[in-house]
C-alpha cells in the first residue's frame, strides 16, 4: 500500500496508464521549511546586534556625550516609542505590498538608522544618535511582524511553537556577539563609530538572509500554484472518465449486454474523498479595535504578565555592562565576556523548554515558575558576589538567560491559548504594544532611579549604590510579576482552563482514501488500488 504524507505532496494518478506519480512538493511541507526558519532567524541577527551598541559601550558614551544614566537610557526608549504606536497599523501595510517586499522595505530602513547611528557617533552628536535609533526602531519592529508573517504561514498547524521560540531567541546570538566584540573593537580604535559599523557588516548578512528566504516563499508559492494546476486538472480528466463511464454503463443496460468483453470498461480514476476542513487564516499582527471588547480577562492578566517579564530582562541588560564594571570591578572587556552568557543560555535552552512545554502543558504553572526564577535572578544581583571577574557572576546571568528562555517557550506562546483563533492578530498586536510601552518607560524609570540614589549621605558620587537601589526596583517588580502569575492561574482555573490542561493536546488522524472505482464489475482485487495518507492535526 502506498501512502503519501499530504494529498499536495502526495500522488497523481496517471490518465492513461493505471500509476501513479509524485507531484511537486511545496517547500513548506518538506524539511527546507527548517533552512526557512534558520533565514527567518538570521533576519533579526543583525537587527540584535545592533539595538545592544549602546549597551557594550555605555561607559564609553556617557563620557564621550557628557550624558547622565537617563540620556543614555532614552536610546533606548526612543527606540520603543514608535512601536507603542505601529502595531494599531503593524499588518496593514504588510498586507497591502506583501510580506516579502516588507523585508526588503524594512531591512533598507534599519540600514538607514544604524548608518545615522554611525554618523552621529563619528560626529558626537547625541541628537543625531537620537534620530537614528528612531529611525532604527521603526524598520526593526515592522521587519518581526514581516518575519512573523512569513513563518505563520511556513509553520501553519506544524511546530507553530517551537517556530516562535526560535524566532524570538535566536537572534540573542546576535545581542551576545555585541557584548562580546563591541568593547574590544572600541578598545583597538578608541572609537565609537567603529563598533557600530561592525552593526552595518551584520546588517548585510541579515540582508541576504532575507534575500534567501523571499526566493524560497517565491519558489514554494510557484510549486503550490502548480500543485494547484494539476490537482484542478485532474479533477476535469476525473469528471470527464466519470461521464464517459456513466455513459457506457446506461447503454450496456439499455442493450442488456451480458458479454464478459463488455464488463470491461474504463476505470473511474482515483479521487479523493475529503473531509471539509475549516479555512484557516493567516495570523496578522495587527489591532482590529472592535475585537478589544471581546477579549477574556485571561488575555489581560496574560498581557501583563508579558510586559513585566520583557521588562525584567531587557531593560536590566541595557544598563548590564556598566553595572558589571561597577559592582564586580570588571573591565568593559571582561563585562561584555560575561554578558554573552544569558543571551547563549536563551538561544540554546529555548527548543527544549518549548518542547517540554508542549508535552508537559499546565503553562500557568510554567509562567509562575517563570516569574519566581526572575525574583530568584534579581535577588542574587544584590550580592556582592566578588571584587573582581569570577565564576560565581555567571550563576545569576544562567539563570537570567533561562528567564527568557521560558518567555519566550512558555509566555508568549501562551497568548493564542486565551483568545479565539479570529482575535490572534489583534492579541498579538495588544501584546506588541505593551511590550513597547514596557521597553520605552521602564529605561527612563531605573534612569531616574540611579540618578536619585546615585549620591550617598554626603553627596558623594557612588554609582555602585545607584545600581544597588535600580536592583530593588527590579526585585519589586519581580514579586510583582509573581503575584499577577499566580493570579493567572486561579482565574484560569475557574474559568475554561486553556492554561491548566496537560500536554499539548492529542494528535488527530484523518484518513483520506483513493480508492480505484470500478463501476461495471469483475476486476482482481490485486488490480484494485488504495491509497491512505494521514495529516497531523493538533487540537
Amino acid at each position: 500500500m502506498l501512502r503519501s504524507s499530504s494529498f499536495l505532496g502526495g500522488y497523481s494518478r496517471s490518465l492513461s496508464k493505471n500509476k501513479l506519480r509524485p507531484r511537486v512538493l511545496s517547500y513548506r511541507h518538506t524539511k527546507l521549511r527548517y533552512l526557512a526558519l534558520f533565514f527567518a532567524c538570521m533576519i533579526m541577527i543583525g537587527d540584535a546586534y545592533c539595538f545592544d551598541n549602546p549597551m557594550a559601550l555605555q561607559s564609553e558614551i556617557k563620557d564621550k556625550y557628557g550624558v547622565d544614566q537617563f540620556k543614555f537610557n532614552l536610546l533606548y526608549t526612543v527606540y520603543s516609542l514608535p512601536n507603542i504606536i505601529l502595531p494599531f497599523f503593524g499588518g496593514v501595510l504588510i498586507d497591502k505590498i506583501g510580506a516579502r517586499t516588507a523585508i526588503l522595505l524594512f531591512s533598507s530602513i534599519i540600514m538607514i538608522g544604524q548608518l545615522v547611528c554611525v554618523w552621529g557617533a563619528s560626529n558626537l552628536s547625541y541628537w543625531t544618535l537620537i534620530t537614528g535609533r528612531v529611525i532604527f526602531g521603526m524598520g526593526s519592529e515592522s521587519l518581526n511582524v514581516s518575519q512573523n508573517s512569513i513563518m505563520a504561514i511556513w509553520f501553519k498547524d506544524q511546530e507553530m511553537s517551537l517556530a516562535i521560540g526560535l524566532c524570538i531567541s535566536i537572534p540573542k546570538i546576535g545581542n551576545a556577539l555585541n557584548s562580546l566584540l563591541s568593547p574590544q573593537i572600541y578598545s583597538k580604535y578608541q572609537s565609537l563609530a567603529a563598533p557600530m559599523i561592525v552593526g552595518v557588516g551584520t546588517l548585510i548578512f541579515s540582508f541576504i538572509c532575507g534575500i534567501a528566504l523571499i526566493y524560497m516563499d517565491y519558489k514554494s508559492e510557484q510549486r503550490e500554484k502548480q500543485n494547484q494546476m494539476l490537482l484542478n486538472k485532474n479533477d476535469e480528466n476525473h469528471r470527464s472518465q466519470s461521464e464517459l463511464s456513466a455513459s457506457v454503463k446506461q447503454s450496456i443496460k439499455d442493450d442488456d449486454c451480458d458479454s464478459p468483453d463488455l464488463g470491461r470498461s474504463p476505470e473511474i480514476f482515483a479521487t479523493p474523498q475529503r473531509q471539509e476542513e475549516p479555512e484557516e487564516h493567516e495570523v496578522k499582527e495587527e489591532i482590529n479595535f472592535k475585537d478589544i471588547a471581546k477579549l477574556s480577562g485571561t488575555f489581560w492578566i496574560l498581557i501583563i504578565i508579558c510586559m513585566l517579564t520583557e521588562a525584567l530582562f531587557v531593560p536590566f541588560l541595557d544598563n548590564g555592562n556598566e553595572l558589571l564594571q561597577e559592582r564586580f570591578g570588571m573591565t568593559a572587556e571582561q563585562a561584555g565576556l560575561f554578558l554573552i552568557i544569558p543571551y547563549l543560555v536563551a538561544s540554546g535552552s529555548t527548543p527544549f523548554i518549548g518542547n517540554m512545554a508542549d508535552k508537559f502543558g499546565r503553562r500557568s504553572l510554567l509562567i509562575i515558575v517563570t516569574s519566581f526564577i526572575f525574583l530568584i535572578t534579581h535577588i542574587l544581583f544584590i550580592f556582592r558576589m566578588c571584587t573582581s571577574a569570577c565564576f560565581l557572576i555567571t550563576l545569576p546571568l544562567t539563570i537570567l538567560g533561562l528567564c527568557f528562555g521560558f518567555y519566550a517557550s512558555v509566555v508568549i506562546p501562551s497568548v493564542p491559548f486565551v483568545v479565539k483563533s479570529n482575535l490572534v492578530g489583534t492579541a498579538f498586536g495588544l501584546t506588541g504594544v505593551f511590550q513597547n510601552t514596557a521597553l520605552a518607560l521602564f529605561p527612563m524609570i531605573t534612569g531616574m532611579i540611579f540618578n536619585q540614589f546615585k549620591y550617598d549621605e554626603h553627596g558623594e558620587e557612588n554609582e555602585e549604590r545607584g545600581y544597588v537601589y535600580q536592583s530593588f526596583f527590579f526585585i519589586g517588580m519581580s514579586v510583582l510579576l509573581v503575584i499577577i502569575a499566580i493570579l493567572l492561574m486561579f482565574v484560569d482555573k475557574n474559568g475554561e482552563r486553556k492554561l491548566s490542561q496537560k500536554g499539548r493536546g492529542i494528535p488527530k488522524k484523518n484518513k483520506v482514501d483513493y480508492v480505484s472505482v470500478h463501476e461495471v464489475t469483475d476486476i482482481p482485487a490485486d488490480k484494485k488500488i488504495s491509497i491512505n495518507y494521514e495529516t497531523d492535526h493538533r487540537i
